[in-house]
């Protein structure tokens, strides 16, 4: 499957009175990462949503472990992989550490969100292009 990693710079106004990271943070730090993890391989969202059609790839379903406090100042490395591509959803798996310590883990099920045929339609759940799964599987390059 596909991984992915970068460092946030903690910032004081993510952060509670203590210094200490205000967990929904953590919720802004998933969604970053899964749209950083598609343009690593070549699925850019901004290009995606206008090639296939779809308003986006939505959270289903979401949590977290919170471990260790991240604080104000910590450059906090989040890792996150693919772990599972279905028809129309996949799940993606965050871990969250600071000089090495695991902090915090996640998860996000996101699914494949087709745009309505007509103006005003309902939005639905569409399965994966071919070439968007393999890319999401790691089976293909961009």
């Amino acid at each position: 499957m596909v991984s992915h990693e970068h460092v946030v710079s903690v910032r004081w106004g993510q952060c509670d009175p203590a210094g200490i990271v205000f967990y929904p943070r953590f919720f802004e730090w998933f969604d970053q990462s899964t749209e950083a993890l598609f343009t690593v391989v070549g699925l850019p969202w901004p290009a995606l949503f206008a090639t296939y059609r779809v308003s986006g790839v939505s959270i289903v379903e979401a949590g977290a472990r919170f471990t260790a406090p991240v604080r104000y100042g910590d450059g906090a490395r989040i890792r996150s992989t693919i772990v599972e591509v279905r028809d129309k959803t996949f799940r993606v798996e965050h871990e969250v550490s600071v000089n090495g310590a695991r902090c915090a883990t996640g998860f996000e099920m996101r699914a494949w969100i087709a745009l309505p045929d007509t103006p005003g339609g309902r939005l639905r759940s569409a399965p994966f292009p071919a070439e968007v799964a393999a890319r999401l599987k790691g089976e293909a390059r961009p």
